[in-house]
Formats: structure tokens, C-alpha cells, sequence
């Protein structure tokens, strides 16, 4: 059987790891519009910046990010 392991926000990793925006916005270097924009998702995370925030809210990097590849983009036989 697979285990799937869920994503899960930023927002809900920083309130589970007991964060204030603030706190983290600080951290960051962002100021707290430009941490909530990102946060709520009008903005983009910067990758060091999602890497300070795995540590921060002790939240696996790889739960912040949903990959999708198809199983197969091309046909290979040339």
C-alpha cells in the first residue's frame, strides 16, 4: 500500500510551529505585507526563503512543493 504524505501550506506550517507572521517575516528580511503576500500566496517564495522556513516550523522541504510528471512526454523511438 502507498503512503502519501501530505502537503501542507506555509501558513498552516508556521501556526502549527506557533509563529507570528511577524516573527518569520523578520527572519525572512521581508516586511509583513511582503511576507503575507507571499504567504496567502499573491507572491512567490524564494527557494532559501522556503528552505529558512522548512527549518523554522520543523516542516520536511519537500511538503511545501507538489511535483507532477507525466509518465511520459515523448515518444523515444527515433
Amino acid at each position: 500500500m502507498e503512503v502519501k504524505q501530505m502537503l501542507i501550506s506555509v501558513k498552516a506550517a508556521r501556526v502549527e510551529a506557533g509563529l507570528k507572521q511577524k516573527d518569520v517575516a523578520s527572519i525572512l528580511g521581508l516586511s509583513l505585507t511582503g511576507y503575507n503576500r507571499k504567504e496567502n500566496g499573491h507572491a512567490k517564495f524564494y527557494i532559501d526563503e522556503i528552505m529558512i522556513l522548512s527549518e523554522l516550523t520543523k516542516t520536511p522541504l519537500e511538503n511545501f512543493f507538489e511535483v507532477k510528471c507525466h509518465k511520459k512526454t515523448r515518444n523515444n523511438s527515433a
